[in-house]
């Protein structure tokens, strides 16, 4: 490990970005099939990547999906680097991240962490007859934040934020529905036709 560089858990890598006001990255990379990145700007959490085999995801729905049990190393970068990294991948609500850690910048809570997360089930159905094997793709701010295929049911789920997204369903590359889904948090679900109609 070259010098600058230290790893260990990521709450043990956030409190001590924190507490050395470091300019830099904390990272995971699992060979190419998995990569979790947050960047810190003068020991503030600036922005999130994470990537697996459906795709990448930036900010604050990245911080959502960081893997917790694995280890991390934490590297100092310029703060030119570390800031032209997080421009593309902007965190808005650093306490999210810092309930991984519990740095003490805010209470322990339980129920109000969660407020505004939850999981979002879309289920794809024309009438009498479900679709498997379409892919599932939410877009936000003209970034797709979530995507997956269809199970057998007709059915996927995703950890959001709450906000207004974008669902493309794409059958192939054709993109064949696109509906605007209003999620408020916590555990819903909605069915959506091909044609794009929400109920």
């Amino acid at each position: 490990m070259r010098e600058g560089k230290r790893a260990g858990t990521l709450a043990d890598c956030i409190r001590e970005a924190v507490s050395l006001n470091m300019t830099g990255e904390i990272l995971h990379q699992d060979g190419v099939r998995l990569r979790a990145c947050i960047i810190f700007v003068s020991g503030e959490p600036a922005g999130a990547e994470y990537t697996d085999a459906a795709g990448t995801i930036y900010g604050d729905t990245a911080v959502l999906r960081l893997p917790v049990d694995f280890a991390y190393t934490l590297s100092p970068l310029p703060i030119a680097e570390a800031e032209a990294l997080a421009g593309r991948a902007r965190i808005f609500h650093p306490m999210r991240l810092f309930a991984h850690a519990k740095t003490g910048q805010e209470p322990e809570k339980r129920n109000s962490e969660r407020t505004g997360i939850g999981t979002l089930t879309v289920r794809i159905g024309d009438g009498a007859e479900d679709r498997a094997g379409l892919r599932i793709e939410l877009w936000k701010n003209g970034r797709i934040c979530a995507s997956d295929t269809t199970d057998q049911h007709a059915s996927v789920s995703f950890r959001l934020l709450e906000g207004t997204y974008e669902c493309r369903v794409r059958d192939g590359v054709t993109v064949i529905s696109k509906t605007s889904i209003l999620f408020p948090g916590g555990d819903r679900e909605t069915r959506i036709t091909t044609g794009g109609n929400q109920r």
